[in-house]
């Protein structure tokens, strides 16, 4: 798109959240609308983009993601308001840090993260980055534990999770052993 000189540029995403004001703004909860271009040209621009998705973020929304500005579940007290509202991303590591990067509204959010000494009960199926990450449904287990007192069901969650991984376990060595 053409630009006159005298026309100020428009200012990026990252830097409006500079402004404390649009983040005290923001933290009354948003929408977040995804628009993307038809394959198909069009002369009228609006006729160019259609809606991929459009999803309202609740106040007291925040993200469970390991990133720089994450506040440790155990350290809740730094964290200016009450928890709502979990958002997490489903998928393998580099799936979840692609889906973070492709969506900047993500950085609105408060950043929450888990420090856990153990391995995740997915090892024994799929290698984890690093010591210490956990499958999704685990990290979920163990903020609802931080953040509530009612863990009735969380334990079961894990016991199915784990089934699944000790199914999944057999499979893998059933096919290795039909290999050799």
């Amino acid at each position: 798109m053409w630009r006159s000189p005298t026309q100020p540029k428009k200012p990026s995403f990252i830097n409006i959240l500079s402004f404390p004001e649009a983040c005290e703004s923001l933290k009354k909860g948003f929408m977040v609308k995804k628009l993307r271009r038809k394959l198909e040209g069009s002369s009228n621009l609006q006729d160019d983009e259609e809606c991929e998705f459009e999803l309202e973020v609740p106040p007291g929304s925040v993200l469970l993601f390991p990133s720089e500005t994450a506040v440790d579940i155990t350290d809740l007290d730094a964290i200016d308001f009450e928890i709502k509202n979990l958002i997490v991303l489903d998928g393998t590591w580099a799936k979840a840090k692609r889906v973070y990067s492709e969506n900047p509204w993500l950085n609105i959010l408060p950043h929450i993260k888990l420090k856990v000494n153990k391995m995740s009960l997915y090892n024994e199926v799929r290698r984890e980055p690093k010591d210490g990450y956990l499958s999704t449904i685990e990290s979920i287990v163990h903020v609802l534990k931080a953040l509530g007192e009612n863990h009735e069901g969380l334990e079961n969650l894990l016991d199915a999770f784990e089934s699944m991984v000790g199914y999944q376990r057999r499979f893998k060595e059933e096919r290795l052993t039909k290999r050799s």
